[in-house]
């Protein structure tokens, strides 16, 4: 498995510093995260991805979640072995650069 270095952020989406330097980290979840809760349009240089999650709590087709996060997660490069929205609403993700 690959792993995916980026800036650490913090649970408020703030990049993580010590002594004066920016922290580095890997960050496959926090990809995948990204792509799940931001919307299409809110990454100006790339306007048509991620998958606006929110979106999808008031609809019927609640697998469309699932399948919208596989198909943005493998235009991003990632593996995805599986992805399943479980009975207790949990999204399981199997899916790695």
């Amino acid at each position: 498995m690959k792993q995916m270095i980026d800036y650490a952020q913090d649970d408020t989406d703030d990049l993580v510093m010590t002594n004066g330097d920016f922290v580095l980290t890997e960050s496959t979840q926090q990809h995948q995260e990204d792509l799940l809760l931001c919307d299409k349009g809110d990454y100006k240089i790339n306007p048509t991805t991620c998958v606006g999650a929110f979106s999808y709590l008031d609809d019927e087709n609640i697998q469309g979640l699932a399948r919208a996060a596989g198909i943005e997660f493998t235009k991003d490069g990632m593996q995805v072995d599986s992805i399943v929205l479980a009975q207790n609403g949990i999204l399981n993700i199997d899916a790695n650069y």
